[in-house]
């Protein structure tokens, strides 16, 4: 069996993989272009994040997802949206993700914000700049409603961190199982409902041709004039034209965004002015424990692989 890497894994997660796969062959880029190996004979592609954030990288990129012999491929990433995972599917390979290994990450940037809301730790910021003894005027979360839309991994822990804060957490997804840490579950159908009791907005859910768009101008009207929305899904899930007006015309309290339908967010968007939008650069899942956790997901399942068991994170074509 021959294994596609980047360079990193091979290095420093070389001996774990072909512990979990005895016998294999690693190849990986090497510089100046090609690779250490005979590439084209891989069936297991492992698309770690350094080979989306080293620029000399991404021109192999195309020819990591059309191997000839592939037959599984693994993403550091939890959404699969882009294109290119769905030729992989269309093909009959395996297609698994990285969902849930940047939860903890995520949720914590979450609760970031609602603090930054609610304790205006801006306010305390810009103060000590002027050199200003000013008492500012806070708020708490304690008893406020967090309205979770997506409660997978993602939105399962920020509800657990949330009710750490003695907030009361209603939760929106297809499946009615009420998960841990969740006071209430409303189904999509009860959408405006959650929207209407909720202070706070989290958007958790994956893009798809039934989540596209899924806030829109009718939903924003729906919210609470404070309340403030916080997008860690993906940019599409809300129309950000009917968002920009609502906050200008002050439909809703304010925004915490850290993902967009263009990204880099252009220059002209009027997002970044808007004095009620926290922008931040689809940054809210990094953290240097993502290597060792995407890493063990991926070599959990390489021995599942090995041994012919289901894999897990399989994406299939009617997740698209």
């Amino acid at each position: 069996m021959i294994i596609a890497v980047s360079p990193l894994m091979a290095e420093r997660f070389g001996d774990r993989i072909r512990q979990a796969a005895p016998g294999c062959e690693l190849v990986w880029p090497i510089d100046g272009g090609g690779w250490s190996g005979d590439a084209d004979g891989a069936e297991v592609v492992y698309f770690s994040e350094d080979f989306w954030t080293t620029g000399s990288f991404r021109t192999l990129l195309p020819q990591l997802f059309t191997l000839p012999g592939l037959r599984w491929f693994h993403t550091f990433s939890a959404g699969v949206d882009h294109p290119a995972f769905r030729t992989i599917v269309e093909r009959g390979a395996y297609l698994t993700n990285a969902a849930g290994t940047t939860a903890e990450p995520i949720a914590q940037y979450v609760l970031a914000m609602l603090l930054r809301i609610v304790k205006r730790t801006d306010a305390w910021a810009a103060a000590q700049r002027e050199r200003q003894w000013d008492e500012i005027e806070t708020d708490e979360l304690t008893g406020k409603t967090i309205g979770i839309v997506g409660v997978g991994k993602i939105g399962g822990e920020v509800a657990r961190l949330a009710q750490a804060f003695h907030m009361r957490v209603i939760g929106c997804r297809r499946r009615q199982r009420r998960p841990r840490n969740v006071d209430e579950l409303v189904p999509p159908e009860r959408l405006a409902e959650l929207l209407a009791r909720s202070h706070f907005v989290v958007l958790a859910l994956p893009l798809s041709a039934a989540t596209e768009r899924l806030i829109g101008a009718d939903e924003l009207r729906a919210m609470r004039r404070d309340a403030w929305l916080i997008n860690v899904s993906r940019g599409r899930v809300l129309d950000e034209a009917a968002l920009e007006r609502a906050l200008t015309d002050g439909v809703i309290g304010g925004a915490c965004l850290d993902v967009f339908e263009t990204e880099p967010l252009p220059e002209s968007s009027g997002l970044w002015s808007l004095p009620t939008v926290i922008v931040t650069p689809h940054n809210s899942g990094w953290s240097p424990l993502n290597l060792e956790r995407g890493t063990k997901l991926f070599l959990d399942n390489l021995g599942r692989y090995v041994a012919e068991r289901p894999l897990r994170n399989r994406v299939r074509a009617a997740d698209f």
